[in-house]
């Protein structure tokens, strides 16, 4: 059985996770650039959501949590 994979614009993403703006949204596009938000690159981004929902921002933590 393969796995969906949940995929949303980084626009929307944002939009949804971060209402009052900040950070910018030029801010998320470089984190995706450097893996840090787990997200593909199709003409625009797109966010993998239940990776980056379950990750921690510390490696540690993420290594032993998933």
């Amino acid at each position: 059985m393969q796995k969906i994979k949940l995929e949303m614009k980084l626009s929307d993403y944002w939009r949804a996770k971060f209402p009052q703006g900040r950070p910018t949204l030029r801010s998320l596009q470089r984190q995706c650039e450097r893996g840090q938000i787990p997200a593909v690159k199709r003409g625009g981004w797109y966010v993998l959501v239940e990776q980056a929902e379950r990750t921690t921002g510390n490696d540690l933590v993420d290594m032993i949590l998933n």
